[in-house]
């Protein structure tokens, strides 16, 4: 990538934390100029994790870094960390720096035993967090700089200044069945960093919860994904969750194929499509352009054991693996912002997948796809390219053109047309289909009153649907005060009945049951989720006319109708979850 740009002033300048922590602003955070945001967040995670000094030392933590570099082989990050070599003066900082290679190297393998060799050495709880946070860090930066490629920086160390101890090739593989530090106990008050995931995933996973001993850390992390996965204004979200998912499988870490299954689901991508992505996205339904980028992200993998045969993204037998090609994806379309973006969400992956693998969080949600070793062996197939969508023109156009030219006759043809889908919207808002009638009279009314103010900028179904949302939400203003699109009433939820629901559930219940039910579960979600859910999922309105239409981000949009549906999957899952007693 180019790397022209001047170094900042390092003293007052911007990414100033950078230059306090390395005494000048490395070459791979300028690489990323581009998505100043995203080095902010990069700089917070470095304040947090390596200049905090709450229980491992600065020198500690470098020397855990050192050790990451060197297993990862990534010269740019040995000579980052080179100036000191690792600090083995205590026999419990040589139990560190092999927990630290095997981590790095092996991370699917590292099991509760692991945790006690480093507990038996001395490490409390809060000591074993900072060095597994620093390790992940370490993997973080040594996928950027494998994907940015920046320059040696002049102030830097030797890159060959590291020597690791010899860990042997694990040979057992243990399954996680509890988080390998104690619980802790409930916070008296809610995090901010928690309430962002609420807000944007619908709950708060586990492996964040067991981070509570340091909320210095937990804020850093969350603001991670705040600034890399939730904005869209590059790539899109779903396509980051697939990378995701992608590294995800190919790095052999279950909970987050489970985690980013479930996410996309409720982003309105079938399972079905996410379980193939994870094991062969040239088999899924996603475009040229998407699988050339999933082509070259998956070469980010972590190197975990060798093979003969090949694996996704990692070395076969001795042979190099090929680096990453930035130019394929610009040449296919891909800006050069979105690129780095890539990059650095391949880095996240790594990152969120070594912290996992350290602390050993028990799934969310039962994982359909359980990985081990034998996994290591796939992803054969070609690319199959399929078509993108197209967006498609205000059907509602020249009718709307006709009334504000005069023709009131036009306006029946559209009170026609968007009559039913106002009454399921309204019926939905109100709870009474008598009161959702004269409502929707209403908004025809109000809606002919200003057809001369609309300007097209929307379409017209979606300028439509946002009067009907402002009517129906003041009538229940009037009815009940305390219930408002604003207000968090349910910030206590967490899905608990997140499984696969029955392939036939018409067989168990008959058509107008399920559709009593689900009727039934729509009306007693919150209603700014129920608005959502209605928009996206029952009236099928598209993610940006829906968002229009409520007068929010597409984003914000999205994170209300996945709370939305987390929260509606939660209260059917009763009536359509098969019981193993049924299956049997």
């Amino acid at each position: 990538m180019g790397h022209s740009a001047a170094k900042k002033n390092a003293a007052s300048g911007p990414y100033s934390g950078l230059a306090a922590a390395y005494g000048f602003i490395p070459n791979l955070f300028q690489a990323q100029d581009k998505l100043p945001h995203v080095v902010d967040a990069e700089e917070r995670l470095i304040q947090a994790v390596l200049v905090s000094e709450d229980s491992l030392s600065r020198s500690q933590k470098e020397s855990v870094l050192q050790c990451v570099a060197r297993a990862r082989e990534n010269a740019y990050c040995m000579a980052l960390y080179g100036q000191t070599g690792p600090i083995i003066a205590r026999e419990a900082d040589s139990t560190l720096i092999n927990f630290t290679v095997k981590l790095a190297k092996y991370g699917p393998w590292i099991s509760a035993s692991d945790l006690a060799g480093l507990r038996s050495a001395g490490f409390d709880q809060l000591a074993i967090l900072e060095a597994v946070a620093t390790a992940a860090l370490g993997q973080m930066l040594c996928t950027l700089a494998n994907g940015l490629r920046p320059p040696l920086d002049s102030e830097g160390g030797s890159p060959e200044s590291t020597v690791l101890p010899e860990v042997p090739l694990p040979l057992d593989w243990t399954e996680p069945h509890a988080p390998y530090l104690a619980a802790q106990p409930p916070l008296a008050g809610d995090l901010p960093a928690y309430a962002l995931l609420r807000e944007q995933l619908g709950f708060v996973p586990n492996l964040f919860k067991l981070q509570c001993l340091s909320s210095s850390l937990l804020e850093a992390e969350v603001g991670l994904l705040e600034s890399i996965l939730f904005p869209e204004d590059h790539l899109t979200r779903v396509q980051k969750e697939n990378i995701l998912l992608l590294l995800s499988a190919a790095n052999l870490n279950t909970y987050f194929v489970a985690v980013h299954s479930q996410v996309l689901d409720a982003l309105g991508i079938p399972i079905e499509q996410s379980d193939r992505v994870a094991e062969d996205y040239h088999q899924a339904r996603l475009s040229t352009e998407e699988v050339n980028l999933l082509d070259e992200l998956q070469k980010f993998a972590l190197p975990l054991l060798p093979s003969e045969s090949g694996t996704r993204g990692q070395t076969p037998g001795n042979a190099p693996k090929k680096p990453f090609n930035a130019e394929r994806l610009r040449q296919i379309g891909f800006t050069d912002t979105q690129v780095v973006e890539a990059v650095a969400m391949a880095a996240l992956a790594n990152f969120l997948n070594t912290l996992q693998f350290g602390l050993g969080a028990v799934p969310d949600f039962p994982p359909r796809r359980v990985f081990s070793p034998k996994d290591l062996y796939r992803f054969p197939g070609k690319a199959r390219p399929t078509c993108d969508a197209v967006l498609s023109a205000d059907p509602d156009a020249d009718l709307v053109a006709r009334v504000q030219n005069g023709e009131s006759d036009a306006f029946e043809e559209l009170v026609r047309r968007h009559t039913r889908r106002l009454v399921g919207t309204l019926g939905g808002i109100l709870g009474d289909m008598d009161e959702a009638r004269d409502a929707t009279q209403e908004v025809f009314l109000k809606a002919f009153e200003h057809m001369g103010r609309f300007q097209g900028r929307s379409k017209f179904s979606t300028w439509l649907t946002s009067i009907a949302i402002n009517t129906g939400t003041e009538i229940l203003r009037k009815r009940r005060p305390s219930e408002s699109l604003e207000e968090e009433d349910d910030t206590g939820f967490r899905p608990l009945q997140i499984q696969s629901w029955a392939k036939n559930p018409e067989q168990m219940f008959a058509a107008s049951q399920m559709d009593a039910l689900v009727r039934q579960a729509v009306l007693g979600l919150p209603q700014k989720y129920r608005v959502a859910v209605l928009l996206r999922d029952i009236n099928q309105f598209s993610t940006e006319d829906a968002a229009a239409a409520l007068n929010l981000s597409v984003p914000a949009l999205k994170a209300r109708v996945l709370r939305g549906r987390l929260m509606l999957r939660e209260s059917l899952a009763p009536h359509f979850i098969r019981s193993e007693k049924a299956d049997a």
